[in-house]
């Protein structure tokens, strides 16, 4: 890992335990554009997925948030990759998202993360 500083870039040392820690979580961040109309029902289908999540196995945080514009933003963290990986696999998850799709303006726009430090959570 790599700090600028001054004008150039060093080397971070991190302790072996800081290291795992920092790299072993896995976030999702992202937006979500629903068809014009359809929030309140796009409201119900992002709840049930929450209630899916909630099965599956490494999912620590799983939300959804609602702008004024209707626009739904998510945070997920996973506890590593390979919860990441199986994430939405579940026959939970699976009916759940049945709905996503129809109340969708466009793709959602996801960006799969780190975490580097939070208040509030254990990375």
């Amino acid at each position: 890992m790599l700090c600028s500083r001054g004008g150039g870039t060093r080397p971070i040392r991190m302790g072996r335990f800081a290291r795992e820690n920092a790299m072993s979580k896995v976030s999702m961040i992202g937006s979500i554009t629903c068809q014009d109309g359809k929030a309140d029902e796009m409201e119900v289908v992002l709840t049930a997925m929450v209630d899916a999540a909630r099965e599956e196995p490494g999912c620590e945080i799983y939300s959804y948030h609602r702008s004024e514009d209707d626009t739904f933003w998510f945070f997920a963290l996973m506890t590593d990759e390979e919860a990441m990986q199986s994430h939405g696999k579940s026959e939970a998850m699976k009916a759940a998202m049945q709905d996503f799709g129809p109340q969708m303006a466009e793709p959602p726009k996801v960006s799969v993360t780190r975490p580097v430090a939070a208040i509030g959570l254990d990375l």
